[in-house]
């Protein structure tokens, strides 16, 4: 049985339909629903990197990722054990809304990035006129600059997470040094 992310702090049980994340308290699995292979692939490779980065979590020795068909359902699940004691932190802190931003991070996972389209210039070409993309009266630039200041704030906030996880961690072996 599983849980949605909302009922997983109420201890309800439901069991895993429709697309989504889903919750499993007694067994510590994340879980995602995916209809097709290559979002399945895209959420399992983008969950390694938030876990690894946002709770400093390692791969295999604090958590293990796995993607599975279900021939019935014709659906990919992608599950999420956590196996150490900072995996289980990682899926409290989850499940009891303490990550919001992580929580965002795993729920868009399957969602293509918006600098992963291309355009083929010699596609362009051969059409004859040739094609600016504009969104919203916005010029790739403008863009550009706009996803380096979001980035930047983000390697920011990363960084001052990091310094306080490690002032967390050199005051608990303080601690137990005395």
């Amino acid at each position: 049985m599983h849980q949605s992310e909302y009922e997983a702090s109420e201890g309800i049980q439901a069991p895993a339909i429709g697309l989504g994340l889903w919750y499993d308290a007694e067994k510590l699995i994340l879980e995602g629903i995916y209809l097709d292979e290559v979002s399945a692939y895209r959420a399992r490779r983008s969950w390694i990197k938030t876990f690894e980065m946002n709770f400093l979590l390692e791969e295999i020795h604090d958590f293990k990722v796995k993607v599975v068909f279900d021939r019935e359902e014709g659906r990919y699940h992608v599950q999420c054990t956590f196996t150490s004691a900072c995996g289980r932190y990682a899926f409290w802190r989850l499940t009891h809304h303490q990550a919001p931003e992580v929580q965002f991070t795993l729920e868009t996972a399957h969602l293509p990035h918006l600098t992963s389209v291309r355009f083929e210039e010699s596609a362009i070409e051969a059409e004859g006129d040739p094609f600016v993309p504009e969104v919203h009266g916005a010029s790739v630039e403008e863009l550009q600059g706009e996803r380096s200041a979001v980035v930047r704030g983000m390697a920011d906030i990363l960084q001052r997470e990091a310094l306080r996880w490690f002032r967390q961690i050199r005051s608990l072996i303080s601690r137990l040094r005395h």
